[in-house]
């Protein structure tokens, strides 16, 4: 009967995983055919003509009226501050600072409208064409380089489209990097334009004084002045030293012309984007994307995720870095789809980040107000959602606190057994979760996420009580699509990113030290397609170390085949290590069972070969009285219910009270900072291995 039940409603999971060379274990999937994918469906483009800029001209000339991109007003009050183009209340608090230094810290609240702003294709067209025009009218050529360091924003994407359009090249620097960082992408890239905002002038103008004289030509800024009245006149002073100051708005709505622009036609092998890592090690890399390269990977994911794109009327919140592959290859692809994007804020997503009218109480959140149907976050994002709803769980009554639990499992079990959604578990979503799917909006259907492993725990609260999670696997150096789970897999796939996108193959490689073999689909991935990268921005010596000769890419990264034929990322190599007794440790999948611990916010695991056990440095979920030998017992009872083994519990902990986030210990991206991470707490480390 059962089986008979199962044929009737569960979806037929077919294996896309289609082996192309035994020898080479070189793998593609079953819809990539004869050939990967190099181009959309729609527009038909020749092959020489596959770039952003065609894409984009497509779509904003064949759907002008159709809502683009959105952002909150912000509201119009006495002492007002001014922030990029409209105007907000800043209201003033001062919480403890998570430094570790023990002072006050002052925080701003802005109060917000409670809608968003959009402008149409038509209008972004007319906008990214105006500023293309004044670029190439002051000199920029096509081939040269634009450096986009600034946040997550209407004006970020609007300068990136209007520099592919005319040929020019997107360099990426993250809003967060130091100004060193940013200085030393800037002088690698050879920029003669920089995109900021008077927020970051403090960094900038920082920068810029160490900056290579007459290199720049033109600052572009977003915002307004009292944002940072002192730092634009320090901005606008500096122009004596021979680059023009001119606010981004200002040129991109004065309708600038030029016969320039429509004779700069750049082709698919054109370099379009030097996308820069967030240096977790070292200085930032700059990785160098051309043209067909994204279309590739764009073309990928449309014809990857068309249902999910096509069956519903979309929204989408944007708020993580622009900067980060993940997150740029999205907006890319929902413009493409014509889904509006609704541009947000990591610290005004929720409630508590936004002031109520006139500073009373508390506003309305990103999520709330724009009511986004897709949702992108690095796995740090859905652990504390989960985390934060947990919270308050833990303070109901312990029978709403079971009954709760039990309903996740109950549904979870539904999902199983019925592959997707259905009338039964919209009962659960309607009754039980329905404040918690309130808390991103209501309407959310589809969460991504990306950049590091999703734990179980994590994954399965919040495919069953908020919406379907896929997740995804993908590196800045192939356009952020190798692989992505879909939802035909099933709402309870977990533990595996998918098959692979069809604009890549996957080649699986021995890796003898830790006994991995590709002939039992274990190894370290190798990748090849039209949408890996060109190579590294000057860097040869990376070039040769990372590339083969007949174009393969080696990743680093540990994977395996699942019996479905499904991927499964299980770490980094160079994450691996072996212990005292021969056990490998793979650091990066162990960390993610670790952070299903509710006791904690962030977790490092400290583990050297040769050494007889692991430690770990510790953000604590709580900053304040906390108990080192409790939570090292908390960490360790939630490696045990995740089967972890002996080996693999923690043996002593090393607790950071400060915020990971801000203290340098993590990437914008949600990365770990090992060897920041190691070096703080380098005495700790060195005595806990001395002392047996």
């Amino acid at each position: 009967m059962t089986s008979f039940l199962s044929s009737l409603f569960l979806p037929k999971h077919d294996n896309y995983l289609v082996e192309v060379d035994g020898d080479q274990h070189i793998y593609r999937n079953k819809l990539s055919g004869d050939e990967l994918i190099r181009a959309p469906k729609h527009p038909q483009l020749a092959d020489d003509q596959r770039t952003v800029g065609n894409i984009w001209s497509y779509v904003s000339e064949h759907h002008p009226d159709k809502q683009a991109f959105g952002e909150r007003e912000l509201i119009e009050v006495l002492d007002f501050l001014i922030f990029r183009f409209w105007y907000h209340q800043m209201h003033v608090s001062e919480k403890p600072a998570t430094d570790g230094s023990g002072k006050n810290k002052k925080w701003y609240t802005p109060e917000l409208s409670d809608n968003y702003k959009w402008i149409t294709y038509g209008e972004a067209k007319k906008m990214t064409d105006s500023l293309a025009a004044y670029l190439l009218e002051n000199g920029v050529k096509p081939g040269d380089s634009v450096l986009l360091f600034a946040k997550t924003s209407p004006a970020w994407m609007l300068t990136a489209m209007a520099c592919f359009y005319a040929g020019i090249v997107v360099t990426t620097a993250y809003d967060s990097m130091p100004a060193e960082a940013v200085l030393h992408v800037l002088k690698e890239s050879g920029a003669t334009v920089v995109l900021t905002e008077v927020s970051l002038l403090g960094a900038f103008n920082k920068m810029m004084k160490d900056a290579p004289e007459g290199q720049v030509k033109i600052v572009l800024y977003g915002g307004k002045e009292m944002e940072d009245k002192k730092g634009l006149e320090q901005l606008q002073s500096s122009a004596s030293r021979g680059w023009k100051v001119e606010n981004v708005h200002d040129v991109m709505t004065d309708n600038h012309t030029s016969d320039k622009l429509t004779k700069s036609k750049p082709k698919s092998d054109d370099l379009a984007m030097i996308m820069y890592t967030s240096g977790s090690t070292g200085n930032p890399k700059g990785v160098e994307l051309t043209n067909g390269n994204i279309v590739a990977a764009q073309s990928a994911a449309i014809l990857l995720a068309n249902d999910i794109i096509s069956n519903y009327d979309h929204t989408y919140i944007a708020f993580l870095p622009l900067a980060h592959v993940l997150e740029f290859l999205l907006e890319f692809i929902f413009i493409s789809s014509c889904v509006p994007i609704g541009y947000a804020n990591i610290r005004t997503l929720m409630d508590d980040g936004v002031a109520g009218k006139d500073g009373q109480g508390r506003g309305r959140g990103d999520l709330k107000v724009l009511s986004p149907t897709i949702m992108t976050g690095v796995p740090a994002v859905w652990e504390r959602i989960r985390k934060g709803i947990e919270s308050k769980l833990a303070k109901q009554n312990p029978i709403v606190k079971t009954l709760f639990n039990l309903a996740i499992q109950a549904k979870w079990q539904l999902l199983k057994f019925f592959g997707k959604n259905n009338v039964i578990t919209g009962i659960f979503d309607k009754t039980i979760f329905a404040p918690i799917r309130q808390v991103t909006g209501g309407c959310l259907k589809y969460g991504v996420t990306g950049g590091a492993p999703v734990s179980f725990e994590t994954h399965q609260f919040i495919n069953t009580t908020t919406c379907h999670l896929l997740e995804g696997y993908g590196l800045t150096e192939n356009c952020g699509l190798a692989a992505v789970s879909l939802p035909w897999m099933g709402a309870a796939t977990t533990g595996t990113v998918g098959y692979p996108s069809p604009s890549i193959e996957f080649r699986f490689v021995d890796v003898p030290d830790a006994g991995y073999k590709a002939s039992e689909g274990v190894g370290e991935i190798w990748l090849r397609g039209p949408s890996l990268l060109r190579g590294y921005h000057l860097r040869e010596d990376i070039n040769k170390e990372s590339l083969t000769d007949d174009g393969w890419f080696k990743t680093g990264d540990v994977g395996k085949i699942n019996e479905n034929g499904t991927i499964s990322i299980t770490d980094r190599i160079k994450n691996l290590v072996k212990l005292a007794h021969g056990e490998y440790i793979a650091i990066e999948s162990l960390e993610s069972k670790y952070r299903n611990c509710s006791d904690i916010n962030s977790i490092c695991i400290i583990a050297e070969n040769g050494k007889d056990y692991i430690l770990a440095a510790v953000e604590p979920a709580d900053h304040d009285n906390v108990d080192k030998q409790k939570l090292l017992k908390s960490l360790q009872d939630t490696a045990r219910s995740a089967g972890c083994s002996r080996v693999e519990l923690i043996h002593d902990i090393f607790i950071s009270n400060e915020d990971w986030t801000k203290n340098g210990f993590m990437t914008t991206s949600g990365k770990l900072k090992r060897n920041e991470i190691k070096k703080a707490f380098k005495d700790d480390i060195k005595k806990a291995y001395d002392t047996k």
